[in-house]
């Protein structure tokens, strides 16, 4: 077991947080994580947040996977100390997600799925591939298997697609049907290690066009713009939940 400081480690909110949706709620406080073909539990009590791996599994898998060496209070004092209210508000109330690198294949395939889709749908989505499949399928799965049944709609030929062109460091994923800008830069920076990749869905742009003269400066935010786009749609995704603030589907 390894025991981390969760000050700027918050599984809940990263659960929460719309880059992964394969994360499992065991309890209040506790989540199971399948990623690489393993399973992690991670659990928050207080300011510790425990993993249930030994330090060189942590070295090797989780602690990139989780960002630990990123620096998440250089980037909260960076929007606190921004001059913009509205992303200091956000950057408060989302304190604790990180920017996770998961898998590239993986995360390209359930961002196909999302879109024009909400989380829960996401998720019962990616269920049913997991269940067809018996685990996480591989391209060479979905070339040989089939995805029909799976209510995936229009986006099954996507993802065929995408199967089809897949290999370990395809990057070309614009080139891919279906995959527009939005998709393209959640890619990047859920999977690629691009915290300068700056998604804009729905939510996004109406934060921009509501509380940022209609664009984020994102130039102000080098190297981690990224960053401050998880904690503005977490602050609007999590408000919504609660009714107090409208927040559109990934």
């Amino acid at each position: 077991m390894v025991i981390l400081n969760g000050e700027y480690l918050d599984p809940g909110k990263i659960a929460d947080s719309g880059q992964c949706f394969r994360w499992q709620r065991v309890d209040e406080h506790t989540y199971r994580v399948p990623a690489f073909g393993r399973e992690l539990i991670i659990a928050q009590r207080g300011d510790e947040v425990t993993l249930d791996c030994s330090q060189p599994e942590l070295d090797s898998t989780w602690g990139a996977y989780l960002d630990i060496d990123g620096d998440y209070d250089g980037y909260h004092r960076a929007a606190i100390g921004s001059g913009l209210p509205f992303l200091a508000d956000a950057a408060n109330f989302s304190k604790g997600i990180r920017i996770l690198r998961q898998d590239v294949w993986e995360t390209a395939f359930s961002f196909i799925i999302s879109q024009n889709n909400n989380i829960p749908r996401i998720k019962l989505c990616l269920e049913r591939v997991v269940e067809r499949f018996g685990r996480f399928p591989e391209p060479s799965d979905v070339v040989a298997g089939s995805l029909a049944g799976l209510k995936l709609g229009y986006r099954e030929g996507y993802l065929y697609d995408l199967a089809e062109r897949y290999a370990p460091g395809f990057t070309e994923f614009r080139s891919v049907k279906g995959v527009g800008p939005k998709v393209c830069a959640c890619i990047e920076l859920f999977a690629l290690a691009r915290k300068d990749a700056f998604p804009r869905d729905v939510w996004i742009k109406r934060v921009e066009r509501e509380q940022f003269d209609g664009r984020f400066p994102e130039e102000r935010f080098p190297g981690f713009a990224g960053v401050m786009q998880q904690y503005l749609f977490y602050y609007g995704s999590v408000s919504q939940k609660r009714g107090n603030k409208p927040c559109e589907q990934l």
